[in-house]
């Protein structure tokens, strides 16, 4: 089963974390929220563009690797 790591706010940063989690042999997938005829309803709704699913096994890993790159991207 597929369980939510991370909140994205954007498509970029949903996709920046999706690959970095594959660096780490982490398979990651990408559920956007967004679609063209709600115009942004979604992200309000929902409180952000989409999130990023990993397997329920990897939960622990791959937050601890987000945390990880995050903090490292604020210091940058």
């Amino acid at each position: 089963m597929l369980k939510r790591v991370y909140l994205a706010p954007d498509e970029l940063t949903a996709i920046t974390l999706r690959e970095m989690l594959k660096s780490v042999d982490i398979t990651a997938v990408i559920q956007r929220f967004e679609t063209t005829w709600l115009d942004g309803l979604p992200r309000v709704m929902k409180g952000g563009w989409g999130e990023v699913l990993v397997d329920e096994a990897d939960v622990e890993d791959a937050e601890q690797h987000i945390q990880r790159f995050l903090e490292e991207s604020d210091k940058s």
